[in-house]
């Protein structure tokens, strides 16, 4: 009985939400002043439309965001955002960890992390759409 207790905690914790997202902002720093963003390229992330899907997340809050070349020391924006990205196999392909970094005056001034704890476990929710994850972190960084 003990074991068949243990067995289905074990399963039950895997099944739950194993979604972290930290945000850490420099005092004095609002996002929700934020009209324009500029994104440095990062050509190790490799996941297919992921560019795109950040600045749609941002669209949704009305700011207006671009992704420049990643040698581009861009002036016209609010801030620059840094980001990095990471998936991981099981069945098929999903995005397990993301990192936004926004810095102004060259100066970091927030970040946002996304993680699935043990790259998701057995959560169904692992699965959802890198839309899905990066409206959430977007979320997050905007509050």
């Amino acid at each position: 009985m003990v074991k068949k207790l243990t067995f289905l905690s074990l399963i039950c914790g895997g099944l739950s939400a194993c979604t972290s997202i930290q945000v850490n902002n420099t005092e004095g720093f609002q996002a929700k002043h934020l009209q324009k963003i500029c994104i440095i390229h990062n050509p190790k992330v490799i996941i297919d439309g992921f560019e795109t899907t950040m600045i749609q997340s941002f669209k949704r809050y009305n700011i207006q965001a671009q992704v420049y070349p990643e040698s581009a020391k861009p002036v016209f924006c609010d801030v620059t955002m840094t980001y990095t990205a990471l998936r991981t196999w099981d069945v098929v392909t999903y995005l397990s960890s993301a990192q936004f970094t926004l810095y102004k005056d060259n100066k970091q001034v927030s970040e946002a992390k996304f993680h699935l704890k043990g790259k998701g476990g057995f959560a169904f929710n692992k699965w959802r759409s890198t839309e899905t994850k990066v409206n959430e972190l977007v979320d997050e960084l905007l509050k």
